[in-house]
């Protein structure tokens, strides 16, 4: 019965070595499952964020070049416009021009030099005397079909005064369009900055969180239960005594 008894306590003694044995390595075993699964989430997360700092650089060189473009047509618009206004001043002289004609040759001449195609037809000038007034006054005399002439100018002026005013409206609504563009960019690009400051932010402090976590794990804080190192052992022979001593 002794010897049961000292057995018992043998195979008490290296069952609680074996159960201390196995917790330990169970212990490391989930603690570097653990570590692998936070490394390799931290090394997804680093991948994502690198793919979108990537994309975010492409965009950011994307909106530079069309800045830029959209510079460069502003520029040859503003051009455009000053020449529009060139041109309409042009205009305004030439009809002050041509109202102080006082001579009927350069009358005559100009005449010509704007409709070409009166070289090609018979036309003078004539004086017709008013009774009424008592005063002559001089007449052009053109072929009657050549009226036709005057009258398509003249539409042609109203159309494009019109087509003119049009054309100025549709400029001053594109010049609105593009100052509420230029707003949206730059609210757009406020907005991207603040997501990424953000992004940045909270990837910092997940990176720190994450690598502490990772330490903890690699380095569990030793627990003093205020038992000597041999506690362990102690109790498992004394729970082998115990059970040896049940024995009869």
């Amino acid at each position: 019965m002794d010897s049961l008894k000292t057995g018992l306590i043998i195979v008490s003694i290296i069952a609680g070595l074996l159960a201390m044995g196995m917790s330990y390595f169970l212990g490391r075993q989930i603690n570097q499952e653990e570590i692998q699964r936070a490394q390799l989430e931290m090394q997804q997360l680093r991948a994502s964020r690198d793919s979108i700092k990537a994309i975010a650089a492409l965009k950011d060189s994307l909106q530079s070049m069309l800045s830029q473009e959209v510079k460069q047509l502003q520029s040859e618009a503003n051009r455009l416009r000053g020449e529009v206004q060139n041109l309409e001043e042009q205009r305004k002289e030439d009809q002050l021009t041509v109202r102080t004609i006082r001579k009927k040759e350069e009358l005559q001449n100009r005449l010509v030099k704007t409709f070409p195609e009166m070289a090609q037809s018979d036309w003078g000038v004539t004086d017709v005397y008013n009774e009424e007034h008592d005063v002559s006054v001089e007449y052009l005399l053109v072929p009657l079909w050549f009226s036709e002439t005057f009258i398509i100018d003249h539409q042609n002026s109203e159309s494009y005064k019109k087509q003119r005013d049009k054309l100025f409206a549709v400029d001053s609504l594109h010049q609105q369009v593009d100052v509420l563009q230029d707003s949206l960019f730059v609210l757009e690009r406020q907005k991207a900055e603040a997501y990424k400051t953000g992004y940045d932010d909270a990837y910092s402090k997940y990176e720190d969180l994450n690598e502490k976590y990772i330490n903890l794990l690699e380095k569990p804080p030793s627990v003093n239960l205020g038992l000597p190192k041999w506690g362990v052992i102690g109790a498992s022979v004394g729970a082998g005594v115990l059970i040896g001593t049940q024995i009869k």
